[in-house]
């Protein structure tokens, strides 16, 4: 048996042989024969001439385009103009304009118009006057090189739960807008439930862990009494030392958190007389974690923990694994966060004082 021949388009000149052949009264077999085409297409193309007289067939319109371009604008301008519709499904979306399209269909549409479902990113909520302040911290140090910046001790707590929500809200959103106010999804501090942990980096250096303990002052919350006693004249201050010892002058971040307050404040006022400098409640912006190099170290912590195999069950195992994950953050990850800084300071003033990408 013949091996079937390769189908391919062909061109008008060949079509119009194959009719001229055929009104010769060339056999079918031998035009394929001659002209290298298949047997059964040269018939087609001799039949569709015989019953409407054209060599050609008229040009393929294409699938009937489903929305139009006034269409996309509309529909691009409903999906941008607030909060509630970047987040609305796409059978709401469909029935705002009568669409009678599927949700493929209308998903495709989105993406044509570089809109993206994307998981929104959790962003404390930023008020005028904070992001006034963000703007303001940018104007102090958007001068400052490598030296002052290693130069300075970064703080926070963190708590992690044995068991956590993670849900996640999706927005339609373009690449370029991450970290819109519309496209991020506010996150509010819980109370601490399982365990709670206080650190502390610079340049080339992580402080010792503290394990918080759960029954900490009324409703179980770190106050400023605790903070005072196990933290700020314990690990914090010894750390700081060793700064001063390592570096000559450091500057010691510490955020708005309630419990950095009161007694801790006073403190801080003794410590000022004999070199404590820094930023501290009412000098760091607030609700500013983006900023905090120390949350990409919490991130990486929480990573960790989470990946263990089988997971923590308790308290205890939850303290005690954090910690190990915190031992095995490299110094080198730690400076090249802190080394970052500027870049950070940067996305604040283009995000004019917005959340950016910490």
């Amino acid at each position: 048996m013949a091996p079937l021949l390769r189908r391919r388009q062909l061109f008008p000149e060949e079509r119009g042989l194959i009719i001229g052949m055929r009104k010769c009264g060339t056999p079918f077999a031998a035009i394929s024969a001659e002209l290298n085409v298949n047997c059964d297409t040269a018939r087609k193309i001799w039949n569709y001439y015989d019953e409407t007289g054209l060599v050609l067939p008229p040009k393929r319109t294409g699938a009937t385009t489903i929305l139009d371009d006034r269409d996309r604008r509309q529909l691009k301008r409903y999906v941008k103009a607030s909060r509630a519709n970047r987040r609305q499904p796409l059978a709401d979306i469909t029935n705002q304009f009568n669409f009678n399209v599927c949700d493929k269909t209308l998903t495709n549409e989105l993406q044509k118009l570089n809109l993206n479902k994307r998981v929104a990113r959790k962003k404390p909520w930023l008020r005028p006057e904070q992001k006034m302040a963000r703007l303001e911290f940018e104007k102090q140090c958007h001068n400052w090189g490598d030296d002052e910046w290693m130069r300075c001790i970064y703080t926070d707590e963190m708590a992690m739960q044995t068991a956590s929500y993670d849900g996640k809200t999706y927005v339609w959103r373009e690449p370029h807008e991450e970290y819109y106010e519309d496209c991020i999804e506010p996150t509010f501090i819980p109370g601490f439930k399982r365990v709670k942990v206080w650190g502390a980096i610079r340049y080339g250096k992580k402080s010792k862990l503290v394990i918080i303990s759960e029954n900490l002052g009324i409703g179980n919350s770190l106050d400023a009494e605790v903070y005072l006693t196990e933290i700020m004249d314990k690990e914090l201050y010894d750390f700081w030392q060793e700064a001063m010892e390592d570096c000559g002058h450091v500057r010691v971040m510490e955020d708005g958190a309630p419990c950095h307050q009161g007694v801790a404040s006073v403190r801080r006022k003794q410590l000022e007389e004999v070199g404590w400098e820094g930023w501290g409640p009412g000098t760091w912006p607030s609700s500013s974690p983006d900023l905090n190099p120390i949350e990409n170290v919490w991130h990486m912590v929480k990573c960790g923990v989470r990946k263990r195999h089988p997971p923590p069950r308790t308290a205890k195992e939850l303290g005690k694994a954090i910690v190990e994950e915190w031992e095995k953050i490299p110094i080198d990850h730690i400076n090249k966060l802190i080394l970052d800084m500027p870049r950070r300071l940067a996305a604040v003033k283009e995000a004019h004082g917005g959340a950016i990408s910490g």
